[in-house]
Parts: structure tokens; C-alpha cells; sequence
């Protein structure tokens, strides 16, 4: 995920990073056990090997506590969960450094600092399919609601430059910048107690939004209960 987010950066400049860092619910002593962890057990002391154990000694007992009426193969797989002691963060590159992404930041960088990492998670995710031109789909729903267009307009510029084939429903986001080379649009319009959806279609090719031909025709139109209280004699049509 550090690749894609080291060969994609947002069009600010903003650099991004994840650490796999201990949980603020790790257990006491998981710093030195880890390190002696990563190493080969065949470099271990006597010394290694004996707070190795009693690290792990201590995890199994508290588990077998916790919960009392589990198997002991319950108790051992829990307890030896690594992945319970350690969390991702996310980090910004500011000034020469890394700091956590959730300083002091604009609406839009808090914005890129919660979506990037996701859509270089996405990206890192459906690389492992081993061929390009396998489907790489992102679906969203209320896409980037209550951001600012320009915030916006580089998310979804950011879903083009990671590859990702994305589907999404919003009340108004048409994603029609310069930073989209192109998009298919369905708006879709009511009107009260009538039991009816009308699908307009547009296309954006990246410099211009306009009309598509119609999703489907008259032929495959299928009858909608009859709207009694709009006064409909004959079936509405979706």
C-alpha cells in the first residue's frame, strides 16, 4: 500500500504514508517480545527464550480468563493473534518529516488523508489479481458528501490515477471535472405519488457533459402498480 501511495501523490503535493504500529490496547511488554520476534529463533538466548514464553504465557492466561468457558484452541487462537496488539495509522509528510495525519490539516487534506489510504489499500488489493485488465471496483454511496467541489474534484481525480473502476450514488456529485477523463451518469428523477422513476443519461468525456441515448427502450419497460392515488386509469410505466 506504501507503493501505490509513494508512486501516486495528491496533486497538492500531500505525501502519505501507513505504519503498522502497537495498539493503544497492546499488551505490557509487547516492545521487547516484539523485537525479539522479528528476529530468527535461532539466534534466541536462553534469556530470549524465556520472556518470549512468559510474554506469550501471560496473553494465553488472561484469554483463558477472559473467557473461561472457551476451548483451549479457542483461548490459543486468540491469544496469539498478533493482529489484535497493533493497528494501522496514517502519517503526512510535513516539512521533512512524518507526523500523524490527524493534526491540524484543511477540510480537503483531512479529506485526501481518509480516502487515499483507502483507495491505495483498494489499488494494492486488486493488484495481486496479476492481470490488468482484471475489474478494480470501488463502489461508494452519498460519494464525498459534504465536500467542497475542488476537494471533490481531486478525490476523483485520485480514483482515475489509482486505476479504480468506481460506482457511486449522490444526491448532486455528477463528477464532471477535468481531472475525470470519463464517466457514465444516470440521474434519476420522481415525482411525488407518481409510481414512476424517469433515468436520464449524459456522458463526460473529460472536457464535455452530454446526452446519452436512453438506458432502455419502450420494449423493455415494465408496468408499475397502479397509482390509485395519483387518479391513474391505466399502469404507469418505469
Amino acid at each position: 500500500m506504501n507503493v501505490e501511495l509513494e508512486e501516486r501523490p495528491t496533486s497538492t503535493g500531500m505525501r502519505l504514508r501507513l505504519v503498522w504500529r502497537a495498539s493503544r490496547k497492546a499488551p505490557a511488554g509487547l516492545a521487547p517480545a516484539r523485537e525479539r520476534l522479528r528476529r530468527s529463533a535461532d539466534v534466541w538466548t536462553a534469556e530470549d527464550r524465556a520472556a518470549v514464553g512468559e510474554f506469550l504465557q501471560e496473553q494465553i492466561a488472561r484469554q483463558h480468563t477472559d473467557d473461561a468457558s472457551g476451548s483451549w484452541l479457542d483461548h490459543l487462537t486468540a491469544a496469539l493473534d498478533y493482529r489484535t496488539w497493533h493497528e494501522f495509522g496514517v502519517e503526512r509528510h510535513q516539512q521533512g518529516r512524518w507526523i500523524p495525519a490527524t493534526g491540524p490539516a484543511s477540510g480537503g487534506e483531512r479529506v485526501l488523508a481518509v480516502s487515499v489510504p483507502l483507495f491505495a489499500a483498494a489499488s494494492s488489493h486488486y493488484a495481486s489479481a496479476g492481470s490488468p485488465y482484471a475489474p478494480r471496483l470501488v463502489t461508494l454511496d452519498e460519494a464525498f458528501a459534504g465536500v467542497d467541489d475542488d476537494s471533490r474534484a481531486k478525490c476523483l481525480g485520485l480514483l482515475h490515477a489509482f486505476d479504480l473502476d468506481v460506482v457511486m450514488t449522490s444526491e448532486r456529485e455528477w463528477a464532471c471535472y477535468p481531472q475525470v477523463p470519463g464517466i457514465a451518469i444516470a440521474q434519476l428523477s420522481r415525482i411525488d405519488e407518481v409510481a414512476a422513476v424517469l433515468v436520464t443519461r449524459w456522458e463526460w468525456d473529460g472536457t464535455r457533459r452530454r446526452r446519452g441515448p436512453d438506458p432502455v427502450g419502450p420494449e423493455y419497460a415494465v408496468p408499475a402498480p397502479r397509482a390509485e392515488a395519483a387518479g391513474a386509469s391505466e399502469p404507469l410505466w418505469n
